[in-house]
């Protein structure tokens, strides 16, 4: 099974997409991979953030965009007993192995899209030896990787954009309610890969299974608590 830890290894004291989260999952021999969340600063920083405020994951309010990096970094998106700080998404990257695999999830900044694309493109490229890939649920940003990427390219499906499931990308990132074994049988045929997100317990991994029977072990599972599933 393929452990893909959900915006980082994080835990009560280690905070999601803070560096120290993404690293643990990095170092983790049982985990696979780790799934980051990008967005852009004010100055156009890409930087390593799953919310549009940073009111639910630091100390500070405020939109993300609306800040540049170096305000951004005067909060703490940690905990009090383990403080942290935002980081540019180059930060990030000095700090993972070539063994990892690295999913970077570009959010939608809308008419700033093609500009997060662009940057996200232009800093990956200064690591060669990662293995990176990206995604979006933006049909913009993904047709604009495409393009102009050489990386794995995939699109996140939920049930409010499946018929993009009938799209040609490299990988398809499928919320675990859309899932179903024919989908992952005519994607593994096609030769893509398949993520399933977000198991976090056992009974929706029970159900996974169910659902996916011997295939439950050619997917991704992207989850909080991936080391649930080493136990």
């Amino acid at each position: 099974m393929n452990l893909i830890a959900h915006r980082g290894l994080h835990s009560k004291n280690t905070k999601e997409n803070t560096l120290e989260a993404i690293e643990l999952g990095n170092k983790h021999v049982d985990i696979d991979g780790v799934e980051i969340d990008v967005r852009l600063s004010k100055d156009n920083k890409v930087v390593v953030i799953h919310n549009e405020y940073i009111d639910v994951v630091s100390n500070g309010r405020g939109r993300t965009n609306e800040m540049s990096l170096e305000r951004l970094k005067r909060f703490n998106y940690g905990t009090v007993v383990k403080p942290s700080t935002i980081n540019s998404l180059s930060e990030v990257l000095d700090k993972i192995s070539p063994q990892t695999l690295l999913i970077i999830e570009l959010k939608d900044e809308r008419e700033k899209n093609d500009i997060l694309a662009s940057k996200v493109i232009e800093i990956v490229n200064n690591y060669p030896l990662l293995n990176i890939w990206l995604k979006s649920f933006s049909l913009d940003i993904v047709n604009y990787l495409k393009r102009y990427s050489n990386r794995p390219v995939g699109i996140l499906i939920n049930e409010f954009n499946k018929d993009l499931l009938n799209l040609d990308f490299d990988f398809y990132s499928i919320s675990q309610h859309m899932i179903t074994n024919d989908i992952v049988n005519n994607k593994l045929e096609d030769r893509k890969a398949v993520m399933v997100w977000t198991i976090n317990t056992k009974k929706q991994f029970q159900d996974l299974k169910e659902k996916l029977k011997s295939n439950i072990n050619k997917v991704y599972i992207i989850s909080d608590n991936p080391l649930m599933y080493c136990r």
